[in-house]
């Protein structure tokens, strides 16, 4: 009784320690979306009324008068970048006052650990003495996301647990992803040596795996480019093993042992085209069943036991259609 409560408090200390891990990867992803605003210039318009720049005008370095763009903006820290550099700079109460050079075409916003503006073509000629007027927002990324319906394709290569190549396939629907694929093992345990039911001489076996598993994930983008998508599901482990040839007598007593998992997963994924991803995945596995055989292997080997129960990591590419 003792020995079985003792072992039951290791596996209790496993399990904790397994979903102190998963918390710190999630944490760290769920703090990703921090970054997953964005930063717009929208309504840029000549001010005709505005004689600013006119009657107090600012010279560049070349004593050509500049022109005066006036953003309208809740927060006077961000940078701004012209092509042709800016002249002057003031900040006043929800307004950043940029003194430019004639010609000016582009602009570039950047905020702390917001994702930089990309080149912002200004719509119309800007010329010396004249003012204009923007508005400078912070947007969500979310917003350019792909959100609708799509089929998609994975193949990857695990790792730290079952190592091998691995295919998925799934659908996602207005943010909601549902999967399934499979993980062939590559690797092999050492020989494990097993009495023969009914005889006195032991068997020498080895073992691969393979996995088939279903997932259902939510994406949430943080960027035009990256999407984080929190993942559980169930695993399938299937162990098939190879009698090593020694002469003795045949048998399929230890042929198959198999296991079922929860899976917690966060996958990281950066779009490289409109319809090519590479992700990463790291996950743990949660063992909720084992077989007799598995459970008799897994305390043999420690290979074995990895298969069924720990940290384990994707890495791939995913095509949509």
């Amino acid at each position: 009784m003792r020995i079985r409560l003792i072992c039951i408090i290791r596996r209790v200390d496993i399990i904790i320690e397994g979903m102190r891990k998963i918390l710190i990867i999630l944490t760290v992803f769920f703090m990703l979306p921090a970054w997953g605003q964005d930063i717009e210039i929208k309504d840029f318009v000549r001010n005709h009324t505005s004689l600013v720049a006119r009657m107090n005008p600012v010279y560049d370095n070349a004593g050509e008068a500049c022109a005066l763009i006036r953003f309208a903006v809740r927060d006077t820290t961000l940078d701004i970048e012209a092509n042709l550099g800016v002249v002057k700079r003031q900040c006043k109460l929800g307004e950043i006052l940029l003194y430019v050079p004639q010609g000016t075409k582009r602009l570039t916003v950047r905020y702390k650990n917001m994702l930089p503006l990309k080149d912002y073509e200004i719509p119309e000629a800007i010329e010396q003495k004249v003012a204009y007027d923007a508005v400078i927002q912070f947007v969500n990324a979310h917003k350019s996301a792909d959100v609708g319906s799509h089929v998609y394709m994975g193949a990857g290569f695990n790792a730290l647990s079952i190592m091998g190549p691995s295919l998925s396939f799934g659908f996602v629907k207005d943010h909601h992803a549902v999967e399934v694929g499979a993980v062939i093992g590559l690797g092999k345990t050492d020989d494990l040596f097993f009495y023969k039911n009914g005889s006195t001489l032991k068997a020498a076996w080895n073992y691969k795996a393979t996995r088939v598993q279903v997932r259902y994930g939510y994406e949430l983008p943080v960027a035009d480019f990256m999407d984080v998508v929190p993942q559980g599901g169930l695993a399938m482990n299937m162990f098939t093993g190879g009698e090593v040839k020694d002469g003795g007598v045949q048998t399929d007593d230890f042929k198959k042992a198999s296991s079922l998992s929860f899976i917690v997963a966060a996958r990281l994924q950066f779009s490289i085209g409109s319809k090519v991803k590479v992700q990463v995945t790291p996950e743990y596995d949660f063992g909720l069943y084992k077989s007799d055989n598995c459970k008799l292997i897994s305390e043999n080997d420690n290979t074995f036991k990895s298969w069924t129960d720990g940290i384990n990591l994707n890495a791939g590419i995913i095509l949509l259609f």
